[in-house]
């Protein structure tokens, strides 16, 4: 009897250590998403990047809306995360999901990692995901999920994945589901006919910096 009191009481001793340990991976703070928070940029500073960022984002759509043949253009790190620091949710907080605060970006060599601060009735951390977007081809764009974790912990998105392709196609965009490089893909196919958006034909991720080119597409030339 007394041996099986000891081993009731490892047992549960291992149990708790194990849902402790699960509660404090979950609640870790990604190394990126924390220096991203940390960094000490004057506030002029900050918002003139936050500008750069809507100067760049401007000036492809006047490329398009010109139908430029050819367009190409640059984000850096800083000012992608300037402008969701300085005007997303104060300027587009509606496009916010609820629950969601401060996202911020982190480039790698062809990944992106993006965190941000979830709260939820029973939860709050950190959620990030760290993907591979490429082409397979011009106008198809895949984004390969490599990871996705609540702090440490890695966290399963079927059902997200799910809801996210549903409400894609509802909105008249052709997306697949699928499965690469043992990771999880989206395919996003961006020659709608009905769109007028350019052809994708460069994507490149670099060490604190997004690169993409295209072009004019046929239906805008004629």
């Amino acid at each position: 009897m007394k041996r099986f009191l000891l081993f009731l009481l490892l047992l549960l001793l291992i149990l708790g250590g194990t849902a402790g340990g699960l509660y404090w991976s979950s609640a870790q703070v990604p190394e990126f998403y924390q220096a991203a928070l940390q960094q000490q940029v004057a506030p002029e500073i900050r918002q003139q990047e936050a500008k750069d960022f809507v100067q760049h984002s401007m000036q492809i759509v006047n490329d398009v809306r010109n139908q430029e043949p050819l367009w190409s253009q640059e984000f850096s790190e800083q000012e992608v995360n300037a402008w969701l620091a300085e005007e997303l949710h104060q300027k587009y907080n509606e496009w916010v999901p609820e629950g969601i605060t401060d996202p911020r970006v982190h480039f790698e060599q062809d990944q992106v990692i993006v965190g941000f601060h979830l709260t939820l009735k029973k939860w709050s951390g950190i959620i990030s995901l760290k993907f591979k977007p490429w082409l397979m081809k011009e106008n198809r764009l895949v984004l390969e999920l490599e990871q996705a974790r609540a702090g440490l912990l890695p966290i399963p998105i079927d059902e997200a994945i799910t809801k996210l392709t549903q409400e894609a196609r509802a909105e008249g965009w052709q997306i697949e589901w699928s499965q690469m490089n043992e990771h999880d893909v989206l395919i996003v196919h961006l020659d709608r006919q009905d769109s007028d958006l350019p052809d994708l034909t460069s994507l490149k991720v670099e060490p604190g910096l997004f690169q993409i080119a295209g072009k004019a597409n046929h239906a805008q030339q004629q």
